[in-house]
């Protein structure tokens, strides 16, 4: 027999054939590192697993120190000869004087450890996967810790083996397990996998990146693991494609670099500055086969080419797409409470705003009409005359102040959408905006080229511009900074619709975008599900309404509305609107004047307010006019029957019982053709009061001025 069957017999004697083959999993690991200690007198036995390949971090999955069984622990082996072994794949053995060749590992100095013996355990895939080792406090000699390092060769594709399985079927049972508890986000569920995903493939960092559908030339970084550790600094960033390995996965397939990682990305500065050389990246797909993200693995060592055959690559992808498609479900789920949210809001203020509106107004007409009565009677030089001038100013300012709450709920007066070119909306309007207003900002234009035609009322677009860019100046708050008004061409689907705050009812399809971005301190969640509530503000003296206005009316404009803003990064306001063809620009000119009627001389006031009436007769008698006064449909109708016909009639919309829609079509009943103008605080159409018949007739919101009164009577 030669010296190697004699070792190979050695071993034999010295451990227990049968037992070993009996057991399986921890239990082959634990009998082994039973078998070498008690066969070889070792005082210390342990079978370690890798926790990251690099070799610092081992975990004890069998052990066997003074006749006791340690349990699992892991520990750093820097500075031990473990490392080296790991790190070298190769077996290393002392017989003798362990201290003085590793001096920084203290345990061995602790335990008085002279002698020592460990050798590599690798994967199917050739990859180092641990060690087993054995240490001796007495020196056992030359002859009987090469037959230790022997046995310990012999087994150790076994145990290698074993190791594989075990953390194979550690890192299914917690794929299986799934997130750690029922409400956890899909976030910490990604942190998790991230941890897993590094732990199983003994890989220097490990992250979960989502694809960006408003930035398809970057990825976000969600969760991130680096040796062992999360790595909160590398999460929550966009990552550009270009120039990075993940850009290769945008075809869909796996792809690795074994070695060479820097001098094949030499663009990436991380690389070099962390020394990672290997890298392997895994496209995420939704069931519908769309990439939605990737997880990418990088390791300061080389990776195997057979490293993409593991099976739990696919397993691992799998759960991660799982996650990721849970987020974009929750977050849709968010969008969509908060667009509901924000609708029944809006129903909610919109009846409180009539019931206020029709109340407030008849207030501002009657002081309104006073008004005017008392400076027509006032010569200009007398004393009172600036203060009563003073008065008729603040009650426009309360008037105006009226019409923004009501803008929340309904846009202000329903808009009249015309075919408009948005870029020259944008251009009259931001020419009304007083230097002052500006506080000494940049406000900067960046119009798609040629003419963008949407539907819109002009006037109430210029409005929404015009307090969208007032608001991104006071966002940015003292000092310089930049206001841009941006217009696009854009198409909108039904995926895009959902994710906006407001915009459901607006037609799938091509559409033009209006674009204000500031560079403010930007605003967090929770600012911005608030910032379209009617007196939410958070600037000194804000009234909270010109963004209740804006959300209004772009609503009434069957437009779309999305908001982009993170603390320290600005934000971001898109205003949708639908297209129409560029022909009807041009025939939608200024509309014909309607023929002119003969002037009025005998008119019918009917409001259920005293004070309105009184003050809306005082105007038309400056004009002249002799005026009947009725307090609802029944006078009215008495009037007519009795002193009519009349040469117009100036009715109030909303009224207790029978409103003023159903009041002028029994009033033309009885004088067919009676001119007509609806007043009112709170309009609402005579289509939707049903009475379609009557819907050309020109309605006044409360408070009007007696210019505005007589254009509309005597036209």
């Amino acid at each position: 027999m030669d010296a190697s069957g004699d070792a190979a017999l050695g071993e034999s004697c010295r451990l227990d054939l049968e037992e070993l083959a009996g057991a399986s999993g921890a239990g082959f690991c634990q009998a082994f590192a039973d078998q070498l200690a008690q066969g070889f007198g070792a005082d210390l036995v342990t079978v370690s697993a890798l926790r990251i390949r690099q070799g610092e971090h081992l975990k004890v999955v069998a052990s066997r120190f003074d006749g006791m069984q340690l349990g699992d622990f892991e520990y750093d082996a820097r500075g031990a000869p473990c490392r080296d072994v790991v790190l070298g794949a190769a077996p290393q053995v002392f017989p003798d004087r362990v201290q003085q060749l590793y001096p920084e590992d203290a345990m061995f100095i602790e335990e008085n450890i002279n002698g020592y013996a460990g050798v590599p355990l690798t994967d199917a895939a050739g990859g180092v996967a641990g060690l087993v080792q054995a240490a001796w406090r007495q020196p056992p000699g030359a002859a009987l810790t090469a037959e230790a390092a022997a046995a310990m060769q012999r087994f150790a594709p076994r145990l290698g083996a074993e190791l594989a399985r075990l953390q194979e079927a550690a890192a299914l049972a917690a794929l299986a397990r799934g997130p750690e508890a029922a409400s956890q986000s899909p976030l910490a569920a990604l942190r998790q996998l991230a941890a897993q995903l590094q732990s199983v493939f003994r890989v220097r960092k490990a992250f979960i990146a989502e694809c960006t559908a408003d930035r398809p030339a970057r990825f976000r970084v969600l969760a991130c693991c680096d040796g062992g550790q999360d790595a909160a600094a590398g999460e929550d960033r966009l990552m550009p494609y270009v120039g990075a390995p993940c850009a290769f996965l945008c075809e869909g397939e796996p792809f690795l670099v074994p070695k060479g990682l820097q001098e094949r990305f030499p663009a990436q500065e991380l690389f070099r500055a962390q020394g990672l050389v290997s890298y392997f990246g895994m496209p995420l797909q939704d069931a519908n086969g769309q990439m939605i993200g990737h997880f990418a693995l990088l390791h300061d060592g080389e990776m195997t080419a057979g490293f993409p055959d593991n099976s739990l690559i696919g397993v691992c992808a799998a759960r991660a797409a799982q996650e990721l498609c849970r987020r974009r479900a929750e977050r849709r789920r968010r969008q969509a409470e908060q667009a509901l949210l924000l609708r029944r809001k809006a129903e909610s203020l919109g009846l409180l705003a009539g019931t206020i509106a029709h109340e407030f107004n008849n207030l501002l007409a009657g002081m309104q009409g006073q008004s005017e009565l008392a400076l027509a009677h006032l010569e200009a030089a007398h004393p009172a005359a600036a203060d009563v001038q003073a008065v008729k100013a603040g009650l426009q300012d309360s008037a105006r102040l009226m019409r923004q709450l009501l803008g929340y709920a309904r846009g202000g007066v329903p808009p009249q959408p015309e075919a408009c070119n948005l870029n020259r909306i944008v251009r009259e309007t931001l020419a009304l905006v007083p230097p002052e207003c500006k506080l000494g900002k940049a406000v900067v234009l960046d119009l798609e080229t040629g003419e963008l035609t949407a539907r819109m009322d002009p006037a109430q677009a210029g409005q929404l511009l015009m307090q969208a860019v007032l608001n991104a100046v006071e966002a940015i708050g003292p000092g310089a900074g930049t206001v841009t008004v941006a217009t696009r061409r854009s198409s909108l689907g039904t995926a895009a619709r959902r994710r906006l705050l407001a915009g459901r009812r607006m037609p799938a399809g091509p559409c033009v975008m209006l674009e204000v971005r500031d560079t403010g301190s930007g605003m967090g969640r929770d600012t911005v599900a608030r910032i379209f509530d009617p007196f939410f503000t958070t600037k000194p003296g804000g009234r909270g309404l010109g963004l209740a206005a804006v959300m209004g009316i772009i609503s009434s404009h069957r437009g779309g509305l999305a908001v982009d803003s993170r603390e320290g990064a600005g934000s971001t306001f898109r205003f949708y609107f639908p297209v129409c063809e560029a022909a009807a620009v041009q025939a939608a000119g200024p509309a014909e004047a309607p023929p002119r009627k003969g002037q009025a001389h005998r008119i019918l006031v009917v409001d259920d307010e005293d004070t309105v009436r009184r003050a809306v007769a005082g105007l038309l008698r400056l004009r002249g006019c002799e005026v009947a006064k009725a307090d609802g449909y029944d006078a009215a109708l008495a009037l007519l029957q009795a002193q009519g016909p009349f040469d117009g009639a100036v009715i109030d919309m909303s009224m207790p019982g029978r409103g003023g829609w159903e009041t002028l079509s029994r009033l033309r009943q009885v004088q067919p053709g009676l001119n007509a103008v609806m007043m009112s605080g709170f309009a609402f159409s005579a289509a939707q009061a049903g009475y379609p018949e009557l819907d050309g007739v020109q309605v006044l919101d409360k408070p009007f001025t007696k210019e505005k009164l007589y254009k509309a009577l005597f036209r």
